[in-house]
């Protein structure tokens, strides 16, 4: 038993939790396991899910000889080693060629040094090196899905050929080692660890979410191989909601021996007894499982909160496992949601919305400090309630710990309770807001006052606590102005957040509305003016249903509204939403460590005409050098530049190019490297441009070297040949990038056509020095009043390195000159 109030732990604000070591699956004692509880993959790479912890918590309290294996977090590290990446390369019928080949090698020989910065807490800080880090390890992903024909890895899911919204393709899947990756890698972080456990009986499987299904399935086949004994269950959200769609003779049961549906506490741990004692699983809670040619089913109990053990993470990797330091560890303060949104499943497979005691929960956070030595928790409630919110106030104040969750609008979120949250360690909060529309709100039965939301983000953040908003688009009845509004909205936030309050981490997400087939939507179509369409035959266990909208879409009411209407398609080109953003575990640790400092901005490099007499040399940071006999790769990872270029050349450096180069191909490469950060001055030759404010007068604009202007029908694209990224204009986009471009070609008119051909091959800049449009010039064929968005058009296209800029004297700062 744990005290009501225990002594709180030593204060430690200086850096993210560091785990102690937990012990090695490879080393610890196996003998007399009878029970293997399994994570599959994928989940999130950043920090362990709870459900295998709090069973295995359970179990223990039982006396079951029972082990615990995240299979998810050893997939990744496996996948994201040099040897692991090398060995499942080597292991393929499929070979990668050209920059393919050179990005994944130049990526694998980073990916150690990469994943163990992520896991470091100095990666919460450094930014830039988190976004190099973390590029390195998605070109190393990219290189292993080139090598699995329709494939897809990131570090949210694995998409491959076969989907897991079919029961054939998942069969399909897990005897093709062609284009199923869990077969290599479960032979070598699975089959192991079975082999060492030769008094296993019961092996369970935990699928939360439809990107776990496949994996789950093919370690159930493995399993099957190695101890064919056991039995094997499927349990997890993913697993309650595909249940009623399983008939007699499905084909899952094949390979597993029964399902437990809905919580799993009482089902498992009467699942295990029975099992372990010779008994039949029949009668187990939520139970289902094969009895001749029928279904056994048994209706499920809801769990005692109160009665919850400590989660158990003694087996979990916590020390070197996962893609964040500490990790950050989840924790419940509920369970299930109290309200019913009419876009959401989650009530379905959760029961009844309860409660734990504040108590309970300080009493098992200060259990897990002690135990681990960490200091940052997730909240992984559907939904904080004020009423837990203000427990945690009260129970965790003046107790060291951070944390962050997820809670709702609500009109009692004021700066008192706010400010009590960020003393308590709240550090961030992610809500929904979906629309900033009543009537949207409204229809998707959210039961919050679009009134409420300003107030409530405004109390959040001036007490420091930083903020996510999810949205919503195109949910049936809602128009495209109002889609907008809430994008306008939302950004607006963010930038009040970054320059009112000083909070630079706050974030925004939006995605298109998904009809759930177990939401209220899908239980009532005509109540939301929904068509559904009949399902594909072939995809039996898809939860997304094909619908129409058949109602009227709402006009613009009064100016305010026809205002938004008449912007909407600026505003959602704009959108705030960012599909690089870091995830939740690493935006709160930011804000945990904030200390004032903000991202260091962006840097543009502005050399003179005469950047060849600038002493030069190969960048230092994250660039990546990999030597291959006389040529040599370098390789920037947050843009994906990579270049091929004679040793001999690089082994000259330092050096001026006029003084090291031989002809104009290597003075070509050398401009283009130094453009795409592989390449540095050595000394203070010139400053960049750090804002967009800095766009004036002379300076000389052009597309950047290996930058083009391709046109598809009637659309127009920048791409680049040395980093692979592909950018789609607007149309006054594309007007503006053809004036760049045509000013570049004008200066290349006279070039000898021999030299250009030899600059495109070397490094694809047929501009070569010369040349360009002046941004006065560029400003000069816009309206007035669209000066500004050409500025933020032109920088970002400058951050992403598509333009190159270049000052036309030879001045240390010629912009601060100006001024």
């Amino acid at each position: 038993m744990h005290p009501r109030n225990p002594a709180p732990p030593p204060e430690n604000h200086d850096s993210p939790s560091n785990p102690s070591p937990s012990p090695s699956p490879d080393t610890a004692d196996t003998a007399g396991t009878r029970v293997l509880l399994v994570n599959p993959p994928l989940w999130n790479p950043y920090a362990p899910h709870l459900a295998v912890p709090l069973l295995l918590a359970v179990l223990r309290r039982h006396g079951v000889a029972a082990r615990a294996l995240d299979l998810s977090a050893e997939t990744m590290r496996h996948l994201l080693s040099h040897a692991g990446s090398g060995d499942y390369a080597a292991h393929r019928p499929e070979t990668l060629t050209g920059r393919a080949r050179d990005q994944f090698e130049a990526a694998r020989s980073a990916v150690d040094r990469a994943a163990a910065f992520l896991r470091s807490p100095a990666s919460v800080e450094d930014i830039d090196g988190h976004r190099a880090a973390t590029a390195v390890c998605h070109a190393v992903l990219d290189g292993m899905a080139a090598l699995t024909p329709g494939a897809r890895l990131s570090f949210d899911r694995f998409d491959l050929r076969h989907r897991p919204v079919s029961s054939a393709q998942v069969m399909r899947a897990v005897t093709d080692p062609v284009h199923n990756p869990y077969l290599h890698v479960f032979e070598r972080v699975l089959v192991p660890r079975l082999r060492a456990l030769p008094d296993l009986e019961v092996v369970g499987l935990s699928v939360s979410a439809d990107s776990q299904l496949i994996a789950a399935l093919t370690a159930a086949r493995l399993v099957r191989r190695e101890r064919p004994a056991a039995h094997i269950t499927l349990g997890g959200n993913f697993v309650t909601r595909i249940a009623d769609r399983l008939r007699p003779g499905h084909p899952f049961f094949t390979l597993v021996d029964s399902l437990v549906c809905y919580e799993g506490e009482e089902s498992v741990t009467a699942l295990v007894d029975r099992l372990l004692t010779g008994r039949s699983p029949h009668g187990v809670p939520g139970i289902v499982v094969p009895d001749g040619d029928a279904l056994h089913r048994c209706p499920p109990v809801t769990a005692s909160l109160g009665e919850l053990p400590v989660p158990d993470f003694t087996d979990h990797p916590l020390a070197d496992g996962y893609l964040a330091p500490g990790p950050v560890l989840p924790v419940i303060a509920s369970r299930s949601c109290a309200w019913k949104c009419a876009f959401c499943a989650i009530p379905f497979a959760s029961d009844a919305f309860r409660m734990r005691a504040p108590e309970a929960v300080v009493a098992e956070l200060d259990e897990l400090h002690r135990r681990h030595g960490i200091r940052h928790f997730q909240f992984v409630d559907e939904i904080l309630t004020v009423r837990s919110m203000r427990g945690l106030a009260r129970g965790l104040a003046g107790r060291g710990y951070r944390w962050y969750g997820e809670t709702r609008f609500s009109p009692t979120i004021d700066r008192r309770l706010t400010d009590a949250l960020y003393a308590a360690g709240c550090r961030r909060l992610d809500l929904g807001l979906e629309s900033y529309n009543q009537d949207v709100l409204d229809r998707m039965r959210k039961d919050i006052k679009a009134s409420w939301i300003a107030p409530n983000l405004d109390a959040l953040l001036a007490s420091g606590i930083s903020v996510h908003l999810f949205g919503i688009a195109g949910f049936p009845g809602e128009a495209r102005w109002q889609t907008a509004r809430t994008v306008e909205f939302a950004a607006a936030t963010l930038a009040r957040s970054r320059e009112r309050y000083g909070v630079p981490d706050s974030t925004f997400g939006i995605g298109p509305f998904v009809l759930d087939a177990l939401s209220p939507v899908a239980a009532a179509p005509e109540t939301y003016q929904v068509r559904l369409e009949p399902p594909d035959p072939g995809e039996d266990l898809q939860m997304a249903l094909r619908y129409d909208y058949v109602g009227p879409v709402p006009e613009p009411r009064d100016a305010e509204d026809r205002d938004i209407a008449a912007r909407a398609d600026r505003v959602l080109s704009g959108s705030p939403d960012s599909a690089d953003r870091p995830a939740e575990e690493v935006l709160f640790l930011r804000a945990d460590s904030r200390r004032g400092h903000r991202a260091a901005p962006p840097q543009v490099p502005c050399p003179g005409p005469h950047w060849d007499r600038m002493v030069l040399r190969p960048a230092g940071g994250w660039v990546v050098r990999l030597r291959d006999g006389d040529r040599t790769l370098l390789y920037e990872p947050r843009e994906g530049a990579l270049f091929s270029l004679p040793s001999g050349l690089l082994d000259a450096l330092p050096g001026r190019a006029v003084d090291v180069c031989r002809d104009r191909s290597e003075r070509t490469v050398l401009r283009a490297a130094l453009h795409h950060r592989c390449l540095e001055p050595a000394g203070p030759d010139t400053r960049p441009l750090t804002s967009a404010a800095q766009l004036t007068g002379d300076l000389l604009l052009r597309l950047a070297p290996g930058t083009r202007l391709v046109h598809e029908g009637t659309d127009a694209f920048l791409t680049s040949w040395i980093t692979g990224q592909r950018l789609r204009l607007s149309a006054s986009g594309a007007t503006a990038a053809r004036l760049i471009a045509d000013a570049s070609e004008d200066a290349d008119a006279g070039r000898d056509a021999d030299a250009g051909d030899t600059a495109e091959a070397a490094g694809g800049d047929r501009h070569g020095d010369g040349g360009g449009l002046r941004w006065a010039a560029l400003a000069a064929r816009c309206a007035p009043g669209s000066v500004p968005r050409l500025r933020a058009f032109v920088w970002r296209l400058l951050i992403a390195r598509f333009l190159s800029v270049e000052s036309p004297d030879r001045s240390a700062h010629p912009v601060a000159g100006r001024r």
